[in-house]
């Protein structure tokens, strides 16, 4: 197992270097925005780019919200039965897999309907819309290695809990 973390935990650490970079990029073409809209020149492809790289950016982000513990969990049913915590641990990872599997496989799909159809956005920049929708599938990659990680290592990140009261 150990072999397999050191071989996945630097495709998580990349996809969270990347979603931190497209993030933070994100204010760069607004401020140019911004600044052209006050001389009278807006630009037609900041919000489209900007959009692009924000969904990009979430989704890309699974894999560190998971690896830090970012991801929030509600704790009722642990609440109400500790002894349970332990398994249902394993059961959120279990349903966290199995999500991510999901995430891939219809993500997928909606970037294959997309190129075999060739789909375009509906906006003068007609940008192929299988190209921004990767970000599901690479997302879902990203939260599938990260979480096999914390399977591997046989712990729940560590994180806030939502406690219900």
């Amino acid at each position: 197992m150990r072999g397999l973390i050191q071989v996945l935990q630097p495709m998580c650490r990349f996809m969270s270097i990347v979603s931190i970079i497209l993030l933070g990029l994100l204010a760069f073409p607004i401020a140019y925005d911004a600044t052209m809209r006050a001389f009278g020149k807006p630009t037609i492809w900041v919000f489209e780019t900007t959009l692009y790289l924000f969904i990009a950016g979430g989704f890309l982000a699974n894999t560190l919200a998971m690896s830090s513990g970012a991801h929030f969990r509600v704790m009722i049913l642990a609440q109400a039965f500790p002894s349970l915590k332990p398994a249902l641990d394993w059961l959120a990872l279990i349903l966290t897999l199995l999500f991510s599997i999901l995430l891939i496989g219809t993500g997928s799909y909606f970037v294959w309907y997309s190129w075999s159809n060739d789909i375009l956005s509906a906006t003068l920049l007609e940008v192929p819309l299988w190209i921004p929708q990767l970000a599901i599938p690479i997302g879902g990659v990203g939260l599938f290695l990260q979480t096999l990680i914390h399977i591997c290592e046989g712990k729940m990140p560590e994180g806030k809990e939502v406690i219900m009261e």
